[in-house]
């Protein structure tokens, strides 16, 4: 397995840059592996994975979503025809002859996950509790061995665990490190970025940042998972017993003041959490309002009928209006899909969903006598894609590659 700090070989023939780890990305360098083809998997977090690793369960089958995602991560770590590069970003990306040339930073974790032991020594010599062995936020990679790291906010660099580490994984001095590398294509996986409530200017009116108990659908994922293994679905604003949900489709998609198209994940994914919470708590009142249901792939139209059986409400119809209410709870107003008759009802949790941008391609796609050398791009970053549809699109342009790059070096296509 190659070192995920490891500067690359230069030396390495036909090497493909894949930027992005998450499950399209992983799934192009493992299929190029197959086909004989080096690759470069750059990701910019500390984890392979991407926004799969933030999830407990995928639909429409309920299953895992971390195991096989791990497994996958697992596969990539240990093809040698596939080289990951962590906490690395792509600066830019230029002609040079007949290779592409990629100028990369890095930034090199203060302990290093390949050498930890894990042992504790140097949080135990630290009087500011700064080693940390525990990480909510999950910047550590789990198909990983588990590593200690530093949070810098509470770090004063005096050195103590830098002594102790018994193998010296510990270096205060690390820093960015750039890197240029020839590569001789390029995939593009960057996957996508939900609009964080603060953020949600476009569209103020479904009330996102506004009130503790609004939530986007990733914030309530990971508020409310069935991992936690708790009872009783509580508030955040005060922790009383939720007793109403409302889970809003379309919040700021299929909208030309925000993102004009269909995010095409949100509806499925609403009501996998819906269908949480009713399993959970079947007397819980539980709301879908949607515009239009999309669940087009395999088992996914008898997902959203099971839901209805079980209890959650379906209305079609896009509230107008999302605020905190004069007691406890949030305010919905919305049109009634019978007779268009506006109304109003109110929830003690609110659940925002669509917001979900295509992450921006990095660096500029290099161009060379008015051509653009790549173009290549799979998952949510070339439309909107489940991962089901990553896996797919990171297998056929896997292909796709392969072939431009067999039938350029004469080979039969």
């Amino acid at each position: 397995m190659l070192c995920h700090y490891t500067v690359p070989d230069s030396r390495v023939p036909e090497r493909v840059l894949i930027v992005g780890g998450g499950v399209a990305g992983m799934h192009a360098a493992l299929n190029l592996a197959a086909l004989g083809v080096p690759t470069l998997l750059v990701e910019k977090n500390a984890h392979l994975g991407g926004m799969v690793m933030r999830l407990d369960k995928v639909y429409p089958t309920d299953h895992c979503a971390f195991c096989p995602a791990w497994s996958t991560a697992r596969q990539c770590y240990d093809s040698p025809l596939v080289q990951v590069l962590l906490h690395t970003e792509v600066v830019s990306l230029c002609a040079d002859g007949e290779s592409i040339r990629a100028d990369l930073k890095t930034h090199r974790p203060a302990v290093d996950p390949t050498l930890c032991l894990f042992c504790g020594a140097c949080r135990d010599s630290c009087s500011r509790n700064a080693l940390l062995d525990r990480d909510p936020a999950m910047t550590w990679d789990p198909a990983l061995p588990p590593a200690m790291r530093i949070d810098q906010n509470r770090c004063d660099r005096c050195g103590r665990c830098v002594s102790t580490c018994p193998v010296g994984a510990i270096n205060l001095d690390v820093g960015e490190e750039s890197i240029s590398v020839p590569v001789v294509d390029v995939i593009y996986a960057t996957g996508f970025e939900e609009i964080l409530p603060g953020d949600f200017r476009h569209a103020p009116e479904f009330g996102s940042g506004s009130h503790p108990d609004v939530f986007t659908a990733m914030e309530f994922e990971a508020w409310h998972n069935e991992s936690r293994g708790e009872g009783v679905l509580c508030a955040r604003s005060d922790g009383r017993p939720v007793k109403r949900v409302a889970f809003i489709q379309c919040a700021g998609a299929r909208d030309r003041r925000h993102l004009p198209y269909c995010a095409a994940v949100c509806c499925m994914h609403a009501m996998k959490q819906a269908r949480w919470l009713k399993r959970r708590q079947p007397e819980l009142d539980v709301s879908l309002f949607y515009t239009d249901l999309r669940a087009p792939g395999v088992g996914q139209e008898m997902y959203m009928m099971a839901g209805a059986a079980e209890g959650v409400r379906l209305l079609r119809s896009r509230p107008g209006l999302v605020m905190a209410a004069e007691s406890a709870g949030v305010g919905v107003r919305y049109e009634t899909p019978e007779n268009g008759q506006p109304v109003g009802e109110k929830f003690d949790l609110v659940v925002v969903n669509g917001g979900l941008g295509q992450c921006p391609l990095p660096g500029a796609l290099p161009v060379e006598n008015g051509r653009v050398i790549t173009h290549f791009k799979c998952g949510f970053c070339d439309e909107p894609a489940d991962v089901a549809s990553s896996v797919i699109q990171g297998a056929a342009t896997a292909v796709a590659v392969a072939r431009r790059l067999r039938a350029t070096s004469g080979g039969a296509a």
